[in-house]
């Protein structure tokens, strides 16, 4: 007998389950790339939208300095991205993808839609897309909360 089946569930064994099923997932399919469930999303990120600094990766991520720097790091040792620093302030540091990283990145980029494709077996499009803007809401509702 599984969640699914008991009544009155909180959500959050639910979201749970799902997010830890992800990491296992994503570190299946990556450990040939030497690429961890953490680092992942960084390097995505970087190679699809570009050079950014530590500081917004955090901001991005809802993540503290310290764990993107961590991440930041390995992602360095791999060769996978470069740190630079601004020359106006440097405490900054501007992280870019280099060639190596660019290569693993498109190698590994359709892993979210694959696992977007397992979580949808069951639903209609209609349904899934219904899912993802409540998902959405959600995020964006903890979020401001946890400015305030």
């Amino acid at each position: 007998m599984g969640l699914e089946d008991e009544e009155n569930v909180p959500t959050i064994p639910f979201i749970s389950t799902i997010h830890r099923k992800y990491g296992i997932f994503l570190n299946h399919n990556m450990k040939d790339y030497n690429l961890s469930f953490g680092q992942y999303p960084i390097l995505i990120r970087l190679y699809d939208e570009g050079p950014s600094t530590q500081q917004n990766l955090a901001k991005i991520f809802q993540l503290n300095e310290s764990t993107i720097t961590r991440a930041l790091n390995k992602l360095e040792e791999k060769e996978y991205i470069e740190k630079h620093p601004d020359y106006e302030n440097k405490r900054k540091n501007y992280v870019k993808v280099t060639p190596k990283g660019a290569k693993i990145a498109k190698e590994v980029m359709d892993y979210d839609e694959q696992w977007d494709k397992i979580c949808s077996e069951n639903l209609s499009e209609k349904e899934f897309e219904e899912f993802k803007t409540t998902l959405k809401k959600i995020y964006s509702t903890i979020v401001k909360r946890e400015e305030k």
